[in-house]
């Protein structure tokens, strides 16, 4: 489900944070302030850029497991990886594609740049700076990159800034070209066409002729020349798999993606503008079902829902988009059996996992601690970067009387979130209450130390 991940305290599924990871081939140009980036969390978005991309990173030589897929909650076009095998993507790239190919080709350039080591000149600091830490790093490096203003670059960093400069300033158009030819690779050996990336930069060659001023950033640190287009267009023509063919699958989990993010983010106004009362296709279902649920007409989102559900009754996302409404709605307990069954259609996916845990736990029906705390420790193992499944995971251990456990939870949470310095008063503090040498007190250790360095360097 969509939701907003600064409201993470209180919703799940679709959510957006302040944080981010390192950068390479991020967007220059006038940077917002850190504070006004927000990343967005959806299971089945996430799930579908993963299942896209994997054949791509294997193809790569790299391990699918390590890599990772943020979206950032904004409406320009742009894609970036950073600090290692981080994938980031702009909801404005995806609302603007045309195909799940061409975001396939996107994240397969993207790929290119971590294969080709485009990374490597990345410091340590950057790499051991918290997530929240280097939003502001690589927003401050964005900007003084393109206003040519290194003021902008150390008032927006914590760490790394130099090395930040450094690498946005030597990202170049042979790198741009080295990611191009290995995308294409990548997506011949698995069968899949260059077509769409092809289709994606002529879409932004558009932009070319636009002022600096209004250029998508996509732009500024990915240089579009004609050689580029006119070497996909070769690499294309000479291809096994000149023309694009996506399976009815995939064309359906583009059009869920489309009508999910479209009907959380749009305004209501403009999802019916958009997606006709009268369209009755998957996109259009989802987007009106969230649109009437945001204007706050529940029994129309509802009975969308449940009619997607009757033709779909082993969907996992539109079960939880139902247990989302319900828990919206002021309907905890009724939610419940929603997201269970979203967990049972598609186990250990730690989004799910910490949705239904905080529903049980805001029943306040303690019968559900057991259930919660298992799977809360089950998706802090598969996610440790998400804040909520650590406060939950302190709200039981807290309820069990566990409160060496519980003050070892706040420490993560707060770290998760950026906020060095409760994050090291509470891990001193859990450190006083664990066994000396137990896994939770070296835990505890680590988080102390990691908090305290980054501090150290936010005062270089």
């Amino acid at each position: 489900m969509l939701a907003a991940l600064d409201d993470f305290g209180r919703r799940s599924g679709f959510r957006r944070a302040v944080a981010a990871l390192g950068l390479i081939g991020i967007c220059a140009g006038a940077a917002p302030p850190a504070h006004a980036l927000s990343f967005i969390r959806d299971a089945e978005i996430e799930q579908y850029l993963r299942e896209w991309e994997m054949p791509v990173w294997t193809a790569a030589g790299l391990d699918p497991e390590s890599m990772h897929i943020f979206l950032i909650n904004s409406n320009e076009i742009n894609s970036f990886v950073a600090a290692g095998q981080n994938i980031f993507i702009y909801t404005g790239l995806l609302l603007r594609a045309d195909s799940a190919n061409q975001v396939v080709g996107v994240m397969a350039h993207e790929t290119g740049h971590i294969a080709g080591g485009h990374l490597a000149r990345m410091s340590d600091a950057m790499e051991k700076a918290t997530i929240p830490a280097i939003v502001g790093l690589v927003l401050g490096a964005a900007t003084a990159v393109a206003t040519g203003n290194g003021d902008a670059l150390r008032a927006g960093m914590s760490a790394g800034e130099s090395i930040a400069e450094r690498t946005f300033l030597s990202f170049s158009r042979t790198q741009e070209r080295s990611a191009d030819q290995a995308a294409a690779t990548f997506l011949d050996s698995t069968g899949q066409s260059a077509r769409g990336l092809l289709q994606f930069m002529q879409k932004l060659q558009q932009q070319e002729y636009l002022t600096g001023a209004h250029m998508d950033r996509y732009l500024l640190t990915h240089p579009l020349t004609q050689e580029r287009v006119d070497f996909l267009e070769r690499v294309v023509a000479s291809s096994k798999y000149p023309t694009i063919v996506e399976t009815p699958a995939r064309k359906e989990e583009f059009a869920r993606m489309l009508g999910k993010l479209v009907g959380f983010l749009a305004p209501t106004a403009l999802v019916f503008q958009r997606f006709k009362e009268t369209d009755t296709s998957i996109g259009a279902l989802y987007a009106h079902a969230v649109a009437y649920h945001r204007m706050g007409q529940e029994d129309d989102a509802q009975k969308i829902v449940d009619r997607l559900i009757a033709g779909k009754p082993n969907d996992p996302f539109f079960n939880e988009l139902k247990g989302q409404f319900l828990f919206e709605d002021g309907k905890v307990p009724a939610a419940v059996p929603y997201y269970r069954t979203a967990n049972r259609l598609l186990p250990h996916n730690s989004l799910l996992e910490t949705e239904m845990a905080q529903s049980m736990i805001e029943t306040g029906d303690h019968r559900y601690d057991d259930e919660a705390l298992a799977v809360l420790k089950d998706a802090s193992g598969r996610d440790d970067e998400n804040a909520l499944t650590w406060r939950l995971l302190a709200t039981i251990e807290g309820r069990r009387g566990d409160m060496p456990q519980a003050t070892l939870d706040l420490a993560e949470e707060f770290y998760a979130e950026g906020r060095l310095r409760e994050a090291k008063g509470e891990a001193q503090k859990a450190q006083k209450m664990l066994p000396n040498g137990s896994p939770g007190y070296l835990r505890a250790q680590d988080i102390e130390s990691a908090a305290d360095q980054a501090m150290k360097d936010a005062r270089r």
